[in-house]
Formats: C-alpha cells, sequence, structure tokens
C-alpha cells in the first residue's frame, strides 16, 4: 500500500511537471501567463530569503494562476468577474501582495454587490497609499469612489484617548508618509469618479455626502475614535444588502472594541475573515 501511495505521487508529479512543460511552448495569453506565474515564484523566494513576517498564501482556484484553475467553472460562474456583460471595462490590478486572502475578499464582496444590483457609490476610510483604494477603483471605475484621510497620519488627539482608554500604544507618527498626490498618481484614476476628501473625518464631510447612500463602505482607520465615527456615519446611509468591510478587527484592539459596541444591540453583526490582520464583514440588512 506505501509503495503503491509513493507511486501516485510520482506519477502525480510526472504529470504536473508535463503541464508545465508544455505550457511553456505556447504563445500568445498563455505565455504571458506562464511568465507571469515564474515572476510570482521569484517573488515569493525573495520574500522567503528576506525573512519576511507575511506567509506565502495559496490561490484560489478561481485564480488563472492557481494549479486548480478550472476555465468551465469560470465560463459558467464568472469566478473573480461578474457574468456576462456586465464584466466589461473591470480590471484586476496587480496590488496587495503581501495579502492575497485580502485582495480576493474585496473583488468578490465587489461582484456581490454589482451582480446584486445594490445602488450607492462606495467609500474608504483609511487610504494610506492608496493600495486597496486602486484595487477596488478598477473593478468598479463606473461607482464613485470617495477616499477619505488625513494623509499625514493619525491625529494626536485620537492617539491620545487610545493610549488612556485602551492602553494600545500608538504613535501620532504612524503611516504619515503618504500625500494626496502620490495616492492619485498610484491610484491612476480611469475617469472623474474618484473623490478624495483630505481632513480630519467626519469635519470633512459635506452636505451631499450625508445625502448620498453607499453600496460598500472599506473602513480602515485602525483606531477607535476614528472607526466609531466611521460606522456612525456610514451605516446609516448604507444600502439594504451593502456591505460594510473593516479592517484590522483582530488586530488592532481599538477597532476591534468601536466595531463590537456599535454592534451589539443591532441586528447586524461582524463576520470575522482570515486575512492577514482579520478584517470584519457586515451586511446591512
Amino acid at each position: 500500500m506505501f509503495f503503491k501511495l509513493i507511486k501516485n505521487i510520482f506519477c502525480w508529479n510526472k504529470l504536473r511537471f508535463l503541464k508545465q512543460t508544455l505550457l511553456s511552448f505556447r504563445k500568445g495569453p498563455e505565455e504571458i501567463a506562464l511568465h507571469r506565474k515564474q515572476q510570482f515564484a521569484s517573488s515569493a523566494e525573495e520574500i522567503l530569503k528576506r525573512k519576511s513576517p507575511y506567509f506565502l498564501q495559496g490561490r484560489m482556484d478561481i485564480d488563472p494562476y492557481s494549479f486548480w484553475h478550472n476555465p468551465e467553472f469560470i465560463k459558467e460562474y464568472g469566478g473573480f468577474l461578474p457574468k456576462a456583460k456586465i464584466s466589461d471595462k473591470r480590471n484586476i490590478v496587480d496590488t496587495c501582495s503581501y495579502d492575497l486572502v485580502r485582495r480576493d475578499m474585496i473583488i468578490l464582496l465587489l461582484r456581490t454587490i454589482i451582480e446584486n444590483k445594490i445602488k450607492g457609490e462606495i467609500a474608504e476610510l483609511g487610504v494610506y497609499k492608496g493600495e486597496t483604494a486602486k484595487l477596488i477603483h478598477h473593478y468598479c471605475p463606473d461607482r464613485t469612489l470617495n477616499l477619505f484621510d488625513t494623509f499625514e497620519g493619525f491625529s494626536e488627539k485620537d492617539v491620545s484617548k487610545e493610549n488612556d482608554q485602551i492602553r494600545n500604544s500608538e504613535s501620532v507618527n504612524n503611516f504619515k508618509d503618504t500625500s494626496v498626490d502620490s495616492i492619485l498618481r498610484f491610484i491612476d484614476p480611469q475617469n472623474s469618479n474618484v473623490r478624495v476628501y483630505q481632513g480630519y473625518f467626519p469635519e470633512t464631510v459635506n452636505k451631499k455626502l450625508e445625502q448620498s447612500i453607499f453600496s460598500f463602505v472599506h473602513l480602515d482607520a485602525d483606531l477607535f475614535e476614528p472607526t466609531k465615527n466611521g460606522l456612525e456615519f456610514f451605516y446609516p446611509r448604507v444600502s439594504s444588502g451593502g456591505i460594510i468591510l473593516i479592517h484590522d478587527y483582530n488586530a488592532w484592539p481599538g477597532c476591534r472594541k468601536a466595531v463590537d459596541e456599535f454592534f451589539c444591540l443591532k441586528k447586524e453583526f461582524p463576520v470575522p475573515m482570515p486575512d492577514k490582520s482579520g478584517s470584519a464583514i457586515i451586511v446591512k440588512l
């Protein structure tokens, strides 16, 4: 039995090698895809050599780079993109490579919003260098994306309150290495649907935003006070079936406390996700 198992494993590895060899002789999109796989492998080796704190994650089966990728399933159900014509002009940019689970999760949540025709704009509170903002905009260029951040790091009053109440020794100097110009260059807007609001939230909210509805809200503010402010403003303005995604739910104590307190008496509840920093999803009822 043992030798039969070894034989099966050996044959399977041979078949995989044969498949990869045959793919290497193809031209066009297949050749490009193979080259990207090789680049990904090289990048993974570099991360391993640097002993990075990030671990190497596998690819979802709907990912074209996955060994288990099934084109027939994608043809039937759409994969990362919505089915039929509504998948036109949507692009999944190569970003968030340090956390593939988070990237894939955001794409699939956006796809859910699109396929269920949830009405409303998109918002992100806590932009930093624009990685997730770029991912969101290029996948949903047809929807208005509102971006809120100080672009100067944490507010001193928020950090002071965080340290006093939660004993979370964060620095006011964190996340200061960004700017509006740099994130716009990185996002590379495809149209005029990207709107930036610089300053302390919710002081940057105008009357038009107060009357807006939202289909998808991404909160990545880390600390208690800005997370609470984000929930208080966006929750009543999210459409039924809309999604609030909160990053760092299982990583930053202030964020966790704000979310749990806000939803403790509501019908909805946070559903933890297994990305690196433990995001949480809330679907508005």
